[in-house]
């Protein structure tokens, strides 16, 4: 059956992804780090949910069983964070190098993609990424060309979009994330403005794919970690939180 002809509560406006993400990066006066967004994906791919991995990694991340990779994660010894979107328009090459394990990479700084230069990125499916880190915050592309570029201090999003197309679901987080920054308000407040399906919609209640977490993840000044991860199943039924606060170092 072609996916169109699925009712409203199934159809899937595209296999490849619709996750949205908006960062704060040095603009909060509490938080220099906010990361928020929703992680879109079929209900039947196997994940865990946020926990500190038990390989000595040091990651704190959720974990995509299929793959082995993450989607968004901290490395909690030196506070680098990371979080990769899908990009419509093409379908993935399983030949390809997993995204997941380029984020893992990037967390650990360890591996091949520990570090990579902009000749790497055409390995990987189609993909936008953000990496923060003690030197400063980069944007990493592969759409629609390969692209490294530093990132200035500011509110700033992603979709599933590449980084040169006007996204609205990305406007609305970066809107809604600056207007917090402006405010001085708790990060947490945000993850209200994740279920929101009006208009642009961030959040995706289908029975077959659609939203499958929220998550944020703020960083204070002194080094303090909050992440929160609110799951949901199919439906966009409610599947549990976990909340994690921690140091990093």
């Amino acid at each position: 059956m072609d996916r169109w002809q699925l009712g409203k509560r199934d159809a899937i406006p595209d296999m490849r992804g619709m996750c949205v993400v908006a960062l704060a990066h040095r603009v909060h006066p509490d938080w220099p780090l906010i990361l928020i967004g929703n992680r879109d994906e079929f209900h039947a791919r196997p994940a865990e949910p946020l926990h500190e991995w038990g390989d000595g990694s040091g990651l704190v991340a959720g974990r995509d069983l299929q793959a082995g990779g993450t989607w968004l994660g901290i490395h909690r010894p030196s506070g680098r964070a990371v979080v990769v979107t899908n990009v419509r328009g093409a379908m993935p090459d399983p030949a390809k190098e997993s995204r997941g394990a380029l984020v893992s990479d990037l967390l650990r700084g360890a591996g091949r993609f520990a570090d990579p230069v902009a000749a790497d990125l055409p390995r990987f499916n189609a993909f936008n990424l953000f990496a923060i880190d003690g030197g400063g915050a980069r944007l990493l592309t592969n759409r629609p060309v390969p692209l490294i570029m530093p990132l200035e201090p500011g509110v700033h999003a992603l979709a599933n979009e590449p980084v040169d197309a006007p996204c609205p679901r990305a406007e609305r987080l970066r809107a809604a994330l600056a207007d917090a920054v402006a405010a001085g308000s708790d990060p947490e407040d945000l993850l209200d403005a994740l279920m929101a399906e009006d208009g642009p919609a961030l959040f995706l209640r289908g029975d077959i794919y659609g939203t499958r977490a929220s998550t944020l993840v703020a960083i204070a000044a002194d080094g303090a970690v909050r992440m929160i991860e609110r799951r949901y199943e199919a439906g966009g039924r409610p599947a549990g939180t976990t909340t994690l606060e921690f140091q990093i170092g």
